[in-house]
């Protein structure tokens, strides 16, 4: 059996400033998915530009989007991911346009950006989906809206962003016809590859530990998104991952040992489990929303105030930063990346329109920005907004303002300021210590799975151990969010914590090792969970 991942008092490390601006984390081969994100956008708008539709061919964007939502998933699943964050989109654009139509930019604009922003940001954080995020949410809604202020018909607005959801569907199933598969086995080789990270480690941590038990997560996910435990399917991918969760946990050193498939674990909790249990105001998710809302609101109304036009920029700003979380370390380093990308991208999108491209050529440029997007958008968020604020710009069909493109240049720069400025000021002003009240509630949360796993046994179900697994990997995220906070106050609590991760990680190995299926010494598991 391991020892424990890093002794108790020791508290995660905190990133470097530095380290976090300038990270080009590994993330594999992109280009793939890059070619798709391009062709989304490529297809449906070379299509609309050749029935003579040039101008509505720019909002096909809004709906392309939804393809950077299917990366990674299944194919069994990724048709049916793509299609819902497409209608998501649809219908934050669909919001968005009807704003657009009934009232002037303002007050009314502002707040309608800002719920969309906030209920994106919830679900995106409650569900622990990761990147892109809530961003193109917020984006699609405050993009149709600018193009109907702009003179765009509504409804030729909706049209261009559904051919894009379509044309994203298909495109990110075009991998299917070479190797089905691909997704499944490329999550079990990153599991492997963290498991053996963590168990080659000399002095394991408690991040090698979560990185691990996340990927690990994933790839059970994957497999099981995937149909594969339950069709039969695929048995080398089930065995590998077997073999590495028995590395992980240390549960067998005999060869031999084996899983039938109904005792397979299982993918994370539903999405209804993921939701409810961040309704708490002391939740990770619930904390970010709060934020965020507060955030956007302001630095809009500011904008507003500033007279400066179209103020959903300074709000979606905001966002970027906040939606980062309750970590402000990382949300200062967004903020820097959000605003040097910014600034390039404005001149980016400046010279570009030097050039005056229409037609095919301007849906060319589209179709690059996007492949941009999603190659980096993953390593680091400055790089990926030098191609993101071209891309939402000519999105929102700014290209087709009449006079000099320069003003309007200067109009986002002027709101990026205000909106990166308020959201880093909102991380001290809103909630500033809600990372303590967070850290004591997935301290909670873990002993009441454990609990729930020690009521069903001698023979636990797995739904519970699933669950447990899930709350454990938030608990370990806490404890990131506080050290990076507040140091001196996480070192003073973060024994107890790691203490509480550990006996939960035993708790799952014992369940794992059980010859028999039987949990022993339900006991003296239920004292340990009694605090």
């Amino acid at each position: 059996m391991h020892a424990s991942p890093e002794p108790p008092e020791q508290l995660p490390r905190v990133a470097r400033f530095r380290t976090l601006l300038f990270a080009l984390p590994p993330v594999g081969r992109r280009w793939p998915a890059g070619v798709r994100a391009g062709l989304a956008v490529a297809i449906p708008g070379i299509a609309l530009v050749l029935a003579g539709a040039p101008g509505a061919a720019l909002f096909v964007t809004l709906g392309t989007f939804a393809v950077l939502f299917g990366e990674g998933r299944p194919y069994r699943v990724r048709a049916g991911v793509v299609a819902t964050a497409g209608a998501g989109l649809l219908l934050a654009a669909a919001v968005g346009a009807g704003v657009g139509m009934a009232v002037p930019p303002g007050l009314v604009s502002v707040l309608v950006v800002s719920v969309v922003a906030v209920l994106a940001t919830y679900v995106v954080d409650a569900l622990r989906l990761g990147p892109p995020g809530p961003l193109f949410f917020a984006l699609a809604c405050a993009g149709a809206q600018a193009a109907v202020e702009a003179g765009a018909r509504p409804l030729a607005v909706l049209g261009c962003a559904a051919a894009g959801v379509a044309s994203s569907v298909v495109v990110s199933m075009a991998g299917v016809l070479a190797d089905r598969s691909k997704p499944e086995r490329m999550a079990v080789e990153r599991a492997v590859r963290a498991i053996d990270a963590f168990v080659a480690a000399d002095h394991p941590t408690a991040e090698t530990r979560h990185a691990a038990g996340a990927a690990l997560s994933a790839a059970w996910t994957a497999l099981h998104e995937a149909g594969h435990p339950r069709r039969g399917t695929e048995p080398g991918l089930v065995a590998t991952l077997v073999a590495a969760h028995r590395r992980f946990t240390d549960a067998s050193p005999d060869d031999s040992f084996e899983l039938p498939p109904g005792k397979l674990p299982l993918p994370r909790p539903g999405i209804g489990y993921r939701l409810r249990r961040a309704v708490s105001l002391r939740s990770h998710a619930a904390v970010t929303a709060l934020r965020a809302g507060a955030g956007c609101v302001v630095a809009g109304e500011l904008a507003v105030l500033a007279g400066i036009g179209r103020p959903h920029w300074a709000v979606l700003s905001a966002l970027v930063v906040l939606q980062q979380g309750v970590d402000r370390r990382r949300a200062n380093v967004r903020a820097l990346h959000r605003f040097a990308g910014t600034v390039a991208g404005l001149v980016l999108f400046g010279l570009v329109m030097m050039l005056s491209p229409s037609g095919v050529v301007l849906i060319l440029i589209l179709a690059v920005l996007q492949f941009c997007v999603e190659l980096v958008v993953p390593r680091n968020y400055a790089v990926a907004t030098v191609a993101i604020t071209p891309l939402a710009l000519l999105a929102a069909g700014v290209a087709s303002l009449p006079g000099p493109v320069w003003p309007a240049v200067a109009d986002r720069f002027a709101q990026t300021a205000i909106g990166v400025a308020v959201a880093v000021l909102a991380q001290y002003a809103v909630a500033p210590r809600a990372h303590r009240k967070t850290l004591d509630w997935t301290g909670f949360r873990v002993r009441s799975a454990a609990r729930a796993v020690l009521a069903g046994a001698p023979v636990p179900r797995l739904a519970t151990r699933r669950d447990l697994q899930f709350e454990l990997e938030g608990a370990t995220l806490a404890g990131v969010d506080s050290v990076h906070n507040e140091p001196a106050w996480a070192a003073a609590r973060w024994p107890a914590q790691a203490a509480l991760i550990h006996q939960g990680y035993d708790l799952l190995q014992a369940c794992w090792t059980a010859p028999d299926g039987a949990l022993r010494g339900v006991e003296r598991w239920e004292r340990r969970f009694a605090g």
